[in-house]
């Protein structure tokens, strides 16, 4: 069941991505939302004794005594809850984009720059609650913030490629979001740590991290939670690294969609 579930929440990130640019996606993308929505509070109420989840951050160290560097999952905290309230977040994240799609129906969307704005954060703060709601952990982990901030992202590439009129405002509208969407998650990352409140994005107690640059442990080893340990696991991630791998994919897709639709509105003169 958390197989199908996890399916049907990418499928849904997906489909929003592509219904925001293309209207005539809309109508399947609301029952894609809806369904993953559904079948969440389903699951949820026929299991609905306490749940356990053991939040963890995965990073690039050594694990246990390996002479290699490897992806560690480094366990940041554990959450009990009810079982049918993990997927009450998602949800309410699918009902204000049921109510999004269902309003703008087949028109263009204002403000195109906002949505997939909106996208990046209400998915992370759905994502978030479904951790404090001791969600299934194939939900949530291991590749967390990156199954919707990248859609977050196609759809803003999409959007983007529609409006831009030259070639530099539409890197800098990709660009811009890109690293917007994930900004609040870097603060919150911030915030977990200093409070020790857990979840994915809580890198307060994670030790031997490696440098990027040399693939060794840092020497002398970071203080945990030290403000340049902080910069490595938090800042470097979400503000350079992330941003950095999703725009070589994203603006790729972005000058396609932009150069179909110049050479289209060329043609239809």
């Amino acid at each position: 069941m958390d197989v199908t579930l996890t399916c049907l929440h990418l499928a849904a990130y997906l489909a929003l991505a592509l219904a925001l640019p293309i209207p005539r996606l809309r109508g399947v993308a609301t029952l894609v939302l809806a369904l993953a929505a559904v079948a969440g509070i389903a699951a949820g109420l026929m299991a609905p004794g306490e749940r356990t989840l053991e939040t963890v951050h995965t990073y690039a160290g050594y694990a246990g005594n390996d002479l290699e560097v490897s992806m560690v999952r480094f366990p940041t905290g554990t959450v009990t809850a009810p079982g049918w309230q993990w997927p009450l977040p998602f949800a309410l994240f699918a009902a204000f984009w049921l109510t999004v799609l269902l309003r703008s129906k087949d028109r263009a969307l204002g403000l195109p720059w906002l949505w997939p704005l909106l996208f990046g954060w209400t998915a992370t703060a759905a994502w978030l609650g479904m951790q404090m709601r001791a969600a299934p952990d194939l939900v949530v982990q291991p590749i967390g913030l990156d199954r919707f901030l990248w859609p977050a992202g196609l759809a803003a590439s999409l959007l983007a490629a529609q409006t831009a009129k030259k070639a530099l405002p539409l890197f800098v509208m990709v660009s811009g979001t890109i690293l917007l969407a994930r900004l609040p998650a870097a603060l919150f990352s911030k915030f977990a740590s200093d409070g020790k409140l857990g979840t994915c994005l809580d890198v307060g107690s994670v030790r031997n991290i490696v440098n990027p640059m040399t693939q060794m442990q840092f020497e002398p080893m970071l203080v945990p939670n030290s403000s340049e340990h902080q910069f490595w696991t938090i800042w470097l991630e979400h503000v350079i690294f992330f941003p950095a791998i999703h725009l070589m994919s994203l603006f790729g897709i972005a000058f396609s969609a932009w150069m179909f639709h110049r050479h289209g509105a060329e043609e239809r003169r």
